[in-house]
């Protein structure tokens, strides 16, 4: 893919998280370590659920009841991330189901102009409480659908 396609394709996500890519985060080939790149997902999907949800961010997690719990993820690497780079995560809904849904980032490197790495994450629903998945409710729901990839 050229460079102005990927762009393009980033203009469906609704949410950008951004961030400085770090020395100490190479590995002993000079590239950002495969570890990084979930860790930086992980920094997205919070800052975009939080945003969403945001009772999420203000309660101790001992009195949450149901939120959301991280069931899979995946990171297809395209190319390699190299030190200096500012990497742009874009996030957005893919599919929705009665208890998961799942997320897809995009991770653009600002220095190459390109799309470096795809991630996937599904989350579930979850009852802490009561240790198991449970439906979303009609107002998750309609939030989560707001925010889906748009079509391209």
């Amino acid at each position: 893919m050229n460079s102005k396609s990927d762009q393009e394709l980033l203009t469906g996500y609704p949410s950008v998280f951004s961030i400085n890519v770090k020395w100490g985060d190479m590995d002993a080939m000079r590239h950002l370590n495969n570890t990084r790149y979930f860790y930086y997902c992980e920094s997205a999907r919070l800052d975009f659920l939080t945003a969403l949800f945001p009772r999420l961010s203000s309660l101790d997690p001992s009195e949450l009841e149901a939120g959301f719990a991280l069931a899979y993820t995946d990171c297809k690497f395209k190319v390699p991330v190299t030190f200096p780079d500012r990497v742009v995560i874009s996030t957005a809904v893919t599919d929705i189901k009665e208890s998961e849904f799942t997320l897809k980032h995009a991770i653009y490197s600002t220095k190459m102009s390109l799309i470096a790495a795809e991630n996937h994450a599904r989350l579930v629903h979850y009852d802490f409480q009561q240790g198991k998945r449970v439906p979303m409710n009609e107002q998750i729901l309609a939030i989560l659908e707001a925010h889906r990839l748009a079509a391209s």
